[in-house]
């Protein structure tokens, strides 16, 4: 199933913001957009519903104004190539009905304290965490009713042949697989008194007492297995046994493990159910208890405690734990609570650039917990769609390490680039051009070249084959950008930067022999560090608009090369530097 399309409007910046996607299930998706476009506005749409309508703090609302109801609506294509659109309302929601929501975003709040000292007050501030409730209500405390001499006086005069199977009621994470199938239960009592299962329990107390239990095991096997298998219900919670690592697997063992079980459960089903959310309760605790000491890198105790009858975790004040480790410590933990909310066999998880702040052994380690996430949504036959919200370009930045992870730029543009430009930077590498173009087009050189055949060649504008008339295009389109003055090609714009930056430089160069080296040099930055060590002056700003010249001049297959570029020439202070650089 597919999410193609994600509309929001009337919240917070956005009035009305389709978001064309096509999401798929089961793998991280970043979704990328600078500063400013309004990736909080739609982690706020979904933080915002619940299972009935949206409800959105006043503050929320587009411009302010309450009068602008928010919506959120949601087209998806499902597996028979089906289309279908769900939408929620401030009075209304069928999303809830299809998809679970979670949002993890920061959770970092001022808080102020006023005191008052001889009729003046003074305030301070510090960065606080809420605490967070992972349980909203602890259940009762409930044990299970097992009482192995019952049992055994139950069974017959055979009964040494059963094992106590009180370690396995102890067996957290079995428990919970039990818990999740009451009606495979419900169906072995249906048959439990039946004459089968009657017949198999009367061969086992047949039996000579002088007997052992493991002989008497072995002549189960070999005279009454095929009985047992004949019985479904029975069979199938003897699997469930095998599947579960409780170290039993013959069919004879699990047979009167399963006994038990049943009769456990047959004698009081309110009180077995019971003690199988109690065993619920403690399994999570556990979990979150193990996923918080392995992230905790402080000296304060951060774990889940029970505070008037929930779960919840208390952060330490802001002096006794580094930014970082509060950072992370608290995404753990709504990563958990996500884990326990999240049911639905189709969920979406919205992380609103969390990652863009945490350090690279961190964003490691919790890159991890989401694919272990996803992980055990697939493997139960679920869809999970996590959504990660980022400013950070993934292409350039390698705070992304998934293995299966898909990029989409919401924030993209109308700029049409040159077909021109465009072939000539996927073309830059042909054997025939790419030493010269690399050398005297896309970088600045004092030389003219002329290879106009190798472009006709290749099906390039034949022009371009003379630098001077490959730059006079660039120059042009550069002007174009700095004045206003219509459409523009943004690669020819971070080409015209380049060039720029590196002939300012070049021409404060004494000696040819310097001058030689800075041309044979490699890369824009080494360039500049050069005519550093050479004791020439360079302006910080011709590095920062590496992210121009940088980004733009390498063409990256089956992505969108345009939006990021353009996204980054729109920006004030960037063309500014750049509109410096033509006057220099």
């Amino acid at each position: 199933m597919t999410i193609n399309k994600i509309t929001i409007e009337n919240v917070k910046g956005f009035s009305s913001k389709e978001l064309e996607l096509d999401i798929l299930p089961n793998r991280p998706s970043l979704l990328v957009a600078p500063n400013g476009f309004g990736k909080s506005s739609l982690a706020t749409a979904f933080m915002s519903m619940n299972a009935n309508r949206i409800i959105l703090d006043d503050e929320h609302c587009y411009q302010g104004d309450t009068a602008n109801l928010p919506s959120v609506t949601i087209e998806f294509t499902d597996s028979d190539s089906s289309r279908h659109t769900l939408q929620a309302t401030s009075s209304s929601n069928n999303i809830s009905n299809h998809f679970d929501i979670f949002v993890i975003n920061n959770k970092i709040k001022a808080k102020g304290v006023g005191r008052n000292f001889g009729g003046r007050s003074v305030v301070s501030s510090s960065i606080v965490v809420e605490p967070v409730t992972l349980v909203d209500t602890i259940p009762q405390r409930e044990l299970f009713n097992f009482s192995f001499s019952e049992i055994r006086r139950s069974f017959g005069n055979n009964n040494k042949i059963l094992i106590n199977i009180s370690s396995i009621l102890g067996n957290k994470k079995f428990i919970s697989k039990i818990s999740s199938n009451y009606s495979l239960l419900d169906r072995c009592i249906r048959v439990i008194d039946n004459r089968q299962v009657a017949a198999i329990n009367g061969h086992l107390n047949s039996l000579s007492s002088s007997m052992s239990a493991e002989n008497m095991r072995q002549w189960a096997s070999q005279n009454i297995s095929a009985q047992i298998e004949s019985v479904e219900s029975i069979c199938d919670l003897i699997n469930c046994i095998r599947e579960s690592n409780l170290g039993y697997t013959d069919l004879i063992t699990c047979y009167l493990i399963a006994y038990q079980l049943i009769t456990l459960y047959g004698n009081d089903k309110q009180q077995f159910k019971k003690a199988c959310k109690y065993n619920e309760y403690l399994l999570k605790k556990q979990h979150y208890s193990e996923m918080l000491s392995i992230f905790n890198s402080s000296w304060q105790g951060v774990a889940p405690r029970e505070r008037s009858g929930k779960l919840i975790v208390e952060f330490p004040k802001s002096h006794f734990i580094s930014n970082g480790q509060r950072d992370v410590i608290t995404f753990i933990t709504y990563l958990c609570k996500a884990q326990d909310k999240l049911k639905k066999n189709n969920s979406i998880l919205i992380i609103d650039e969390v990652f863009d702040y945490l350090d690279d052994a961190n964003l490691v380690s919790v890159q991890y917990y989401i694919t272990k996430l996803i992980e055990y949504y697939k493997s139960d036959g679920k869809r999970i769609y996590p959504l990660i919200l980022t400013h950070l370009n993934p292409l350039y930045f390698k705070n992304f390490a998934f293995s299966k992870q898909r990029v989409y730029f919401l924030d993209k543009k109308d700029i049409q680039p040159n077909n021109g430009m465009v072939n000539l930077l996927r073309k830059r590498n042909e054997e025939s051009i790419k030493n010269d173009v690399s050398k005297f087009l896309l970088h600045y050189h004092p030389e003219q070249i002329n290879k106009r055949g190798e472009f006709l060649a290749l099906q390039l504008p034949e022009l371009w084959g003379e630098s001077d008339h490959f730059d006079n295009f660039v120059n042009e389109e550069a002007r174009k950008y700095i004045d206003g003055n219509g459409d523009f090609d943004p690669f020819s714009v971070c080409c015209f930067t380049r060039k720029m930056v590196e002939k300012h430089v070049f021409l404060q160069i004494e000696t040819s022999e310097d001058r030689e080296t800075f041309i044979s040099t490699f890369k824009t930055k080494e360039k500049l560090k050069l005519c550093e060590s050479l004791g020439i002056h360079v302006p910080e700003y011709f590095y920062l608009l590496g992210v121009i010249y940088n980004d733009g001049m390498h063409w990256k297959n089956n992505v969108d090369n345009v939006s990021p570029i353009a996204a980054k020439l729109e920006n004030v202070t960037i063309k500014n530097l750049i509109s410096n650089l033509s006057s220099l």
